[in-house]
């Protein structure tokens, strides 16, 4: 099959959404298919040879502040943003005649729809958060599939769009995340936490640095970058917990197997806007046990009290209880290190890509 698989940030940002997007795009290209790649104009390209990725220009989602009403309206200006690219996009995703069109977000349902009425193309549906806005549910009953990355999102998405939602879970690569690479940590001080992810205030990394000083010899390694990332510094000093707090910026995910090798246990800190949790997968998968708020997709990657831990999201002192619990039971958390790779592998691209393919053929017909 013809395969486009469309979406802005794919090669302007790093996150769940758009490493899905890479991923899924070389699974598809060396199963034989033709895979077109839609981003826009930006530095990230780190594709197959085998995958034809294609960048446009776009306006900035800042850039519509100025319009009377937009200063708060985020899901407007996302969608103008969204629509400036098209503008540049559509006329290949036209030209490329594509079999399947595969948007990640409901932004794009409308340059997807003018395609597919062109060229008969069918059009998937990725719902991947809660990008809604209005319009948006006389287009989402025009698709030809929609496919959520958990049961978590897809009651959220079912209950706006009233549209039938398979489930496929977000895969992680095997070959990069894989267990032999993490022997078991000596006992002694300090116990190490890590944090991979967006530094964004949604992500809940305060909370992480609020428990701190309720432990004793615990530090934290926080591998991300964003805008909150010098409220965070700042709130570490004014904690007194500096010098347990190591602020690494953005790591390419190739090296972040070796950094969760040296790490007892992985946080995931959430409290908004989560509906998967591809790092729990990864880590999970490399043998390292996971503390994470219970809230959103989380609940459904972690194996509650065999691969990992859970508390009440944002609060501070259930945090710190959970990573005691672990430090206080060595045995226990061997056992989760040991169990973890065998949960992870339900989510190994791989299977992902065998319930991809198969909507793909549904919506074509194809037994």
């Amino acid at each position: 099959m013809r395969i486009a698989l469309y979406n802005l940030t794919t090669t302007t940002a790093y996150g769940g959404v758009e490493s899905f997007v890479w991923d899924l795009a070389s699974q598809l290209a060396e199963r034989g298919h033709a895979v077109s790649l839609f981003g826009g104009t930006g530095p990230r390209r780190e594709s197959s040879p085998l995958v034809t990725v294609r960048t446009y220009p776009y306006i900035d989602r800042s850039a519509f502040r100025w319009i009377p009403g937009f200063a708060r309206a985020y899901a407007e200006r996302k969608l103008f943003e969204r629509l400036s690219y098209a503008v540049c996009a559509l006329p290949a995703l036209i030209a490329g005649r594509f079999d399947i069109i595969h948007i990640q977000k409901p932004y794009d349902m409308l340059p997807a729809l003018i395609a597919a009425r062109l060229t008969g193309a069918r059009v998937v549906l990725g719902c991947h958060g809660e990008d809604f806005y209005r319009g948006d549910r006389w287009l989402a009953k025009q698709m030809d599939a929609a496919v959520s990355c958990s049961q978590f999102n897809a009651r959220t998405v079912g209950t706006r769009y009233i549209i039938p939602i398979s489930v496929i879970y977000n895969g992680i690569d095997t070959a990069i995340f894989h267990p032999h690479m993490f022997p078991i940590l000596p006992e002694e001080k300090p116990f190490r936490l890590l944090f991979v992810g967006r530094l964004q205030e949604w992500k809940g990394v305060e909370t992480i640095l609020r428990a701190l000083p309720l432990l004793g010899e615990v530090t934290l390694t926080i591998a991300g970058d964003g805008n909150d990332r010098p409220r965070l510094e700042a709130l570490a000093h004014s904690l007194g917990v500096t010098s347990r707090v190591a602020f690494l910026g953005g790591i390419p995910r190739t090296e972040l197997p070796g950094i969760m090798a040296t790490h007892h246990a992985l946080v995931a800190s959430s409290y908004a806007s989560e509906t998967f949790g591809i790092g729990l997968v990864e880590a999970q998968s490399c043998g390292l046990p996971v503390i994470a708020s219970r809230f959103g997709g989380f609940v459904e990657v972690v194996n509650e009290g065999n691969t990992g831990l859970f508390y009440a999201p944002q609060d501070a002192a259930a945090l710190a209880q959970c990573v005691t619990t672990l430090i206080q039971n060595p045995t226990m958390r061997n056992k989760m290190a040991t169990d973890a790779p065998a949960w992870a592998s339900q989510f190994a691209w791989s299977a992902v890509t065998d319930r991809v393919e198969a909507v793909y053929r549904a919506v074509r017909g194809i037994s």
